[in-house]
Parts: C-alpha cells; sequence; structure tokens
C-alpha cells in the first residue's frame, strides 16, 4: 500500500533531476561535437566524433576568456568576503538585539533584495563615475555587495536565532565582550551557515549580468557572462565557441560546490534540523 507513494514520489525526484540537468549537459555534449555535428539534422545527441578541439581553438584563438573568468573570480570572491563580513554583523545584531521594530526591519531589509538590478543602473552609473569606480574591481564588488547583502543578512541572522544563547551568556559572565564572542564562538558555530549563504552570495555575483555589463565597459574587465554574450556576430552564432566558453566559465562554480557540499547541506539544514 505504501509503495506506490514512494514510486510517485522517486519518479518525480528523478524527473526534477533530468529536467536540471539536462540544459548542462546538453551543453557539454554540444561543446565536445565538431562544428558539422552541432548543425546536423536530425539532431546528433552523442557526439560523433568525440573532440576537444574547441576548448584548444578557444584557449589559443580567445585568450581574453580566461581572463574574463578571473575577473568573474576576482570580483564573485570580494562580494562574498565583504557581504559575509558586512551581513554577518548585522544580522547578529538583529538576531540578539531586542528591538520594537525588529520584526519589521527583517521584512525590509528582504524586501530591498526584490529590487531590480535595472532599476540601481542610472544612480550607480552616475555616482561611479564621479567616484572613479568604473571598470575597477572594487566597484564592482561594492555595487555586488549592495545588492546580496540584504539577502546575506536575513540568511545569516536567521541562522543565529537557531544558536543557543546560553553559550553566549556563559562567555559573557566570564568576561568577554561581544566582539570577541562573535568572532570566538558565533562564528566557529555557525560556520556552515556562513560557507552556505558566502556560496550562494558568489554564484549570484559571479552570474550577474546587468551591473557588470554598466560599470565594466572595458574588454580587459568584463567578467565571463558578459564576455561570452559578446561573442555571437551580426549574422553569425558561434555555438561551438559559446557552449565551450560557458563550460569552462561554469568550471570554478562545480568545483566549489563539490568541495563544499558538506557544509552547503549542512548549513542549509542546521535550522530546521534545530
Amino acid at each position: 500500500m505504501n509503495k506506490r507513494p514512494r514510486i510517485g514520489l522517486y519518479t518525480l525526484v528523478a524527473l526534477s533531476v533530468v529536467i536540471s540537468f539536462l540544459p548542462i549537459v546538453w551543453l557539454i555534449l554540444t561543446s565536445l561535437k565538431n562544428t558539422a555535428g552541432i548543425y546536423a539534422w536530425p539532431p546528433q545527441y552523442w557526439p560523433d566524433p568525440f573532440t576537444f578541439d574547441n576548448y584548444v581553438k578557444i584557449v589559443t584563438e580567445s585568450p581574453e576568456l580566461l581572463l574574463y573568468v578571473l575577473n568573474s573570480f576576482i570580483v564573485a570572491l570580494g562580494c562574498t568576503l565583504l557581504t559575509l563580513t558586512i551581513g554577518g554583523l548585522a544580522g547578529y545584531a538583529l538576531s540578539r538585539i531586542k528591538m520594537r521594530w525588529g520584526a519589521v526591519l527583517m521584512v525590509f531589509i528582504l524586501a530591498v533584495s526584490m529590487f531590480p538590478p535595472v532599476s540601481l543602473l542610472p544612480s550607480l552609473f552616475q555616482n561611479f563615475l564621479k567616484l572613479g569606480l568604473l571598470n575597477t574591481y572594487s566597484g564592482l564588488i561594492i555595487a555586488h555587495a549592495g545588492l546580496f547583502l540584504p539577502f546575506t543578512v536575513w540568511m545569516l541572522a536567521s541562522y543565529f536565532r537557531t544558536l543557543p544563547p546560553e553559550i553566549e551568556e556563559a562567555a559573557r559572565m566570564d568576561g568577554m565582550g561581544l566582539m570577541r564572542i562573535f568572532l570566538t564562538i558565533v562564528i566557529p558555530l555557525s560556520w556552515p551557515g556562513f560557507v552556505a549563504t558566502g556560496l550562494i552570495v558568489f554564484i549570484f555575483s559571479w552570474n550577474e549580468f546587468p551591473l557588470a555589463l554598466v560599470l565594466m565597459t572595458q574588454n580587459a574587465m568584463r567578467t565571463a557572462p558578459v564576455g561570452i554574450s559578446l561573442y555571437p556576430g551580426e549574422y553569425a552564432f558561434p555555438w561551438e565557441t559559446i557552449s565551450t566558453a560557458t563550460v569552462i566559465a561554469i568550471i570554478p562554480i562545480l568545483v566549489i560546490t563539490a568541495i563544499f557540499q558538506k557544509q552547503i547541506v549542512g548549513g542549509l539544514t542546521a535550522g530546521a534540523g534545530k
């Protein structure tokens, strides 16, 4: 009697996995085909012949792609560190300090994170132009941090509320200050939450497009999403180049996710488990 619901659940999970990973698998297979195989009809599902020529070609003929990936890594890493630093302190304050309008403030912070980046572009561009922050890593890092900081505060504040306050009270009775408690007790206990939130922010920053397009106008400063979007020409759409470049651009994300997989799952489920 209980097998039918399980079969239905397993089928739904399997279908969700297939739908989620099919575009990535198709992208990888496309990058391993030659031009004739990509445009073959009926569609050629498996590369025949199996070739790495597209990867050799894009590395040798388009060396700027590696520069785009490096730019994305620097900006995403800087944004993650900045948002975790500020968001961690703000989230801890919101989770521990009793305020009359604390719940309203949290809702407001979450609502701010839903603002579309396009609405921020005119004012950001004018202010960054005056401050000399256009085409700089620091400028885009600040812009991304401002965009993703509300989400970081909300995530970390929710995680801090799952920590038992008795540990902090005992440390306070021993004479430890608030900042020392945060650095030596709260952060180690909240490490899974920091890793999970940091990786999400890193991915958001890596994939962000509108701000990177407007604030990084020099070719040497473009990020991977912006640089890859410029590969299509007016009369041609080089699928082999775009698919190969996209695979190269997502490799760092896949590697980081694989390394911190346990911390990510632990950080996202710790609150529910406690």
